[in-house]
């Protein structure tokens, strides 16, 4: 199958059964990604995010109040400073901002995505 095909299958997937759920089944546990934030999406403040009461609080006694914040340090140091914050949480805040950077994208711009996707990660075998 063409790159042009399988970009189109990973798009069609995302939009009938989920975007994670489609990355998940491909590209297994572990993927390489990233996601253009525009000023807009990381002034966004976490409490619309629907983070877990664990890591809310955990971002916010850090003085993490908005998506470009917690960017800034997972591209930095990583969440794993954050004290009380423990790997299940640190993939929570990464999955939910990969979701929401996701659904924020135009079509053109999902379709990049996948592109890039796939030259940074190979499909896992089914």
């Amino acid at each position: 199958m063409k790159k042009d095909e399988i970009v189109e299958v990973l798009l069609q997937s995302a939009e009938e059964n989920g975007f994670l759920e489609t990355v998940h089944a491909v590209f297994g546990g572990r993927v390489r990604v990233s996601l253009p934030y525009s000023k807009k999406s990381s002034d966004t403040e976490i409490d619309g995010m629907d983070f877990s009461v664990r890591a809310n609080n955990a971002l916010k006694r850090e003085g993490l109040f908005t998506l470009g914040a917690i960017i800034d340090l997972i591209m930095g140091e990583g969440l794993m400073c954050i004290r009380n914050l423990g790997k299940k949480t640190e993939n929570e805040i990464k999955t939910r901002l990969l979701a929401f950077g996701y659904a924020q994208l135009s079509e053109a711009d999902k379709r990049s995505f996948f592109y890039d996707l796939l030259e940074k990660n190979t499909p896992v075998a089914q």
